[in-house]
């Protein structure tokens, strides 16, 4: 029972909430008995824990370090490549879980309970297969599950190097052989899921990397898997201005628009990016009730541009949000990031609600969720009792009402606000710290040091 809770649409007062053996919600009370049993959170608001619905964990390694630096002889992102490159040759299995941990302690510490973690390490640097099949992305679940955090584990697909390059040309660690490959090393991930993991804690999707990565007659037989299996799909789309063009070159048709064609979009996709998908493709992507899940900080940081959101938005696209390479780890950052690009196009599409707040927390949360297929992002019967709560007397939010509480945290709060973090009614951080943060920090700094000295 804490000062407060936000319902999905108010905060109220004076509102016990009781959860299962399970961590699911089995009901909200003002009964004086429940509120005499209840365990009391004074000077604390709970909100429905944030989703993260795009992330690539291990990138973590990178924050920092790929920033634009003076060289004469290349430009600052092929500096990124190259690194990027360099380093991900090395890594090992522990490297990744090191990493990865790293990140789910980080974003739990931010209010995400729910992440959706992409991964495309499947094979040793020479593109030999790996000792233990899907070891990689068993390091990431560890990690996740160690922390205590929930995570859909989209199982990445890449099999050549860009539009019109021949197949088997995607980078080594990343590259699958074939579709039958692909879908054969899922399956197998997915026994390895539900054989070691909870439903409700980890569960699997696929992502294949984007329409320069994946060939669309792959792409189509991933997505007839993928609807077979009843996962979620998740692509990048429209990331920068060289794809959009490309894809016209290779196909005749923008990115969009030969998805529809093929009848590959509908409510279980998710367009990553987007940054640079034309009007007449956000219109397609609407029609066909597609989420997008924009990084604006990670978007940004890579100078792809901004996402068209005024748009995007009057298209009738959901919004979800993620963090992607981990420039950081804070969502509602990221919305602040958005908000402030609509007022810096002066645009306000009627879609959105009075309270800029409202959308903008609910693409942090239950649009992220129905994105990933997670049970969260509301705090409801039924559903997990995954929730944050935030200090009322910090100084970033002191003295808010409850009517402007939700906008002072979106817009203005700082990370120190958020106070605990719950997961399945278990508590995962306490007084914005993790039980674990002083192991899981000193592997991490072990880790730098060796990855680059």
């Amino acid at each position: 029972m804490p000062d407060c809770v936000y319902t999905g649409d108010k905060f109220e007062a004076g509102l016990a909430f009781f959860a299962d053996a399970a961590g699911r919600i089995t009901r909200f009370s003002r009964e004086p008995a429940d509120l005499e049993m209840a365990k009391r959170l004074p000077g604390q608001a709970a909100l429905p824990g944030l989703v993260n619905t795009h992330s690539h964990a291990w990138h973590r390694v990178f924050r920092g370090r790929l920033e634009l630096k003076p060289r004469a002889d290349r430009d600052a992102l092929g500096n990124a490549r190259e690194a990027h490159d360099r380093i991900a040759a090395r890594l090992t299995d522990e490297d990744v879980y090191d990493a990865a941990r790293e990140a789910f302690m980080e974003m739990l510490v931010a209010g995400i309970t729910t992440v959706g973690d992409c991964h495309f390490l499947h094979h040793a640097p020479d593109g030999t297969p790996l000792p233990e099949p899907g070891g990689m992305a068993h390091a990431v679940l560890r990690a996740a599950q160690d922390v205590g955090i929930r995570i859909a584990l989209l199982h990445g697909a890449a099999f050549r190097s860009g539009f019109g390059a021949p197949a088997g040309t995607a980078p080594t660690r990343t590259l699958a052989a074939s579709v039958e490959a692909f879908t054969r090393s899922t399956d197998l991930l997915l026994a390895h899921v539900e054989k070691n993991f909870p439903g409700d804690d980890v569960w699997v999707g696929v992502a294949p990397h984007s329409l320069a990565a994946v060939p669309i007659d792959a792409l189509k037989a991933i997505a007839a898997y993928a609807h077979a299996k009843r996962f979620r799909l998740h692509l990048a789309l429209g990331e920068t201005a060289a794809e959009h063009a490309a894809c016209v070159a290779e196909y005749g048709r923008s990115p969009a628009a030969l998805l529809a064609d093929h009848g590959l979009l509908d409510k279980r996709f998710t367009a990553l990016h987007g940054t640079h998908l034309s009007d007449d493709d956000l219109r397609v992507l609407g029609a066909a009730r597609v989420t997008l899940c924009a990084c604006p900080a990670a978007e940004l940081a890579a100078g792809e541009g901004a996402l068209p959101l005024a748009k995007a938005l009057a298209a009738g696209l959901s919004l979800a949000l993620g963090t992607d390479n981990q420039q950081q780890t804070n969502l509602l950052a990221d919305a602040r990031l958005l908000e402030f690009q609509l007022r810096g196009e002066r645009a306000r599409p009627a879609a959105l609600a009075a309270d800029l707040a409202v959308p903008f927390f609910a693409a942090a949360t239950v649009t992220g969720a129905r994105a990933l297929g997670a049970p969260g992002g509301a705090l409801e019967v039924g559903r997990p009792a995954d929730f944050f709560t935030v200090n009322l007397y910090d100084p970033s939010l002191v003295g808010a009402s409850p009517e402007g509480l939700l906008g002072a945290l979106v817009f203005a709060s700082e990370p120190r606000a958020i106070r605990e973090v719950w997961v399945g009614a278990r508590q995962r951080v306490s007084g914005w710290k993790h039980p674990l943060q002083s192991t899981v920090v000193g592997r991490f700094a072990d880790l730098q040091k060796k990855l680059w000295t």
